[in-house]
Formats: structure tokens, C-alpha cells, sequence
């Protein structure tokens, strides 16, 4: 079964987290911390101790974001791709793969250069914020499904990209689209602000995601050369036209024969559609 697929590969997937906690190293890597501190002090941008400082003043706020850091991300990860099946279930394989892609991406980069997040390193300006909000068993719980030294890349931004991306590729309203780089945002200022993670950590989350999308984009393109013209309906073709400037971001436009009908989704909107396609004179050009 399709839908069974494709819950066992997120969850799969989902899994690899707790597998590198168990392979994190003994010792916490704090010299790659001071290293990437370093780099952001000769590029005249280490403003991560200032902003953190203002947040821990403001011990609601602190809290909030604590919050929303351990809870927010992943539910509305999973939430964006539940909402792309559907919705646009034409474009669920790409995101999908596009998850996948971007998940072993980030689980690699932990395993070969595990990194300690800031707030372990106090030297540096910064709390450990995971024990002051959650305490030292929240903190040891928290570390069983996640390494604590998967710092670089971020994968609170990683997946931020990735759900907010799918979602800006795929709607029509502004609103929405301007909501979806909001949230990346709002996941980069969290990040920072708990001291989880350095800007330069959610640079290369966002370069995580990105390749994992080129992925996808490089082994599914010649595929897309070949079936052109023949099978226009698979999922696989109907995602990268979703997805990469086709589909149903576009707004009005003339339908092309063979594309992918819309699934009926939470609206039902597929299902109406087919109905006035039946009445007589309910077809359109």
C-alpha cells in the first residue's frame, strides 16, 4: 500500500536520529564550537552571545522559545507533507524525496563532523538553555532521540527550508508564501536565541536542504526527458512541475492535455472539478 510506503520511509528516516545519538562521540567536540566562533569573529559577525543574552532576560520568552524548538519543528515538517498528499498529491514524491534526501544529508554531516552546541560552551557567553527550561533529565531524555553534538548543520533549518519550501512552490496566496519564509526565520531566530545553534550552523542546514532538493531535481531530470510527451500523469513528473515552477503555483492558466488532475484533498476541490466536467458545457479551454 502507497500510503504505508511512504509512512514507513519518514519514519525510517525519523529514526536515523536516535541511531546517530547512540554514535555520538564520548567526548564533547567543544573545539569545533570555539572553531566556528572563531570564523564568525574574523567575519566581524559573532552576535550570537548578544542575542542570546537578551532572550535568557526575558525568562517567558526564553521559555517560549524553548518550547518551540523541541516541539514546533518537527510536527510541522510532518504537517507540510501530510498537507502535500492531500492536496497536491501530484507534488508528494518530490517532497518526500526531497525529505529523505535531506534528512541522510544532515545524519551524514553528524556523524563525520559532530560539533557541540553553543550553549554547552559557557566560555563562550552562552547557558545551556535545554537543562534551564527542561532540567537535567529533560536534557538526558532529550539526548536519546537526538545527539547533542548534531549542532552543524542545523536541522531545525533543514527541515524549515524544506516544509517551507514545499509550500511556497505549491500555493497561490502571498500570504501564505510570505508565512513560509517567516517561519524559516522564526526557526533561524529560535535557533540563535536558545543558543542551540550558530548562524553559521543554519547556513549550512538551509545548504543541506538545498542539496537535497538537487538530488532529487538531478535523478529525477532525465527521467522527465524521456517520459515527456508519453506519461505526463506519474507522480514523479507532476512533482517536479509542481515544484519547480509548474503545477499550481501559477495562477489561471490554459490547461495542458495529460496533466495531473488535483486530488480531491481537504476541500474536495478534485472532486467538484471532475462533477462540472461532466455537466454539459462544464468543460473549459
Amino acid at each position: 500500500m502507497k500510503l504505508l510506503r511512504d509512512a514507513s520511509l519518514i519514519l525510517a528516516a525519523l529514526a536515523l536520529c536516535p541511531v546517530v545519538a547512540l554514535l555520538a562521540p564520548a567526548d564533547a567536540p567543544l573545539g569545533r564550537t570555539r572553531a566556528l566562533a572563531d570564523a564568525e569573529r574574523a567575519l566581524g559577525l559573532f552576535f550570537e552571545p548578544a542575542v542570546h543574552a537578551w532572550v535568557a532576560a526575558r525568562p517567558a520568552l526564553l521559555t517560549a522559545a524553548g518550547l518551540f524548538y523541541v516541539w514546533v519543528h518537527l510536527p510541522a515538517t510532518i504537517g507540510a507533507l501530510v498537507w502535500v498528499r492531500l492536496e497536491r498529491p501530484h507534488a508528494f514524491a518530490a517532497a518526500r524525496d526531497t525529505f529523505l534526501a535531506t534528512q541522510v544529508l544532515t545524519v551524514i554531516g553528524y556523524l563525520a563532523f559532530p560539533v557541540a552546541p553553543p550553549r554547552m560552551a559557557p566560555e563562550l557567553g552562552f547557558t545551556d538553555t535545554l537543562a534551564t527550561i527542561y532540567g537535567t533529565g529533560g536534557e538526558a531524555l532529550a539526548h536519546t532521540v537526538q545527539s547533542p553534538y548534531a549542532a552543524m548543520p542545523s536541522g531545525h533549518v533543514a527541515f524549515a527550508v524544506v516544509a517551507a519550501g514545499t509550500v511556497f512552490a505549491l500555493v497561490r496566496s502571498r500570504v501564505l508564501r510570505v508565512g513560509a519564509v517567516a517561519y524559516v526565520l522564526l526557526v533561524v531566530a529560535v535557533i540563535i536565541g536558545t543558543a542551540n545553534h550558530f548562524w553559521l550552523d543554519a547556513v549550512g542546514g538551509a545548504v543541506a536542504a538545498a542539496l537535497g532538493f538537487l538530488t532529487v531535481r538531478a535523478r529525477t531530470h532525465p527521467k522527465l526527458r524521456r517520459r515527456d510527451g508519453r506519461s505526463r500523469g506519474d507522480d514523479g513528473v507532476g512533482a517536479r512541475e509542481a515544484l519547480t515552477g509548474g503545477g499550481d503555483r501559477g495562477g489561471p492558466r490554459r490547461a495542458r492535455a495529460g496533466a495531473a488532475p488535483a486530488g480531491a484533498g481537504l476541500r474536495g476541490d478534485g472532486a467538484r472539478a471532475a462533477v462540472r466536467a461532466r455537466r454539459p458545457g462544464g468543460a473549459t479551454a
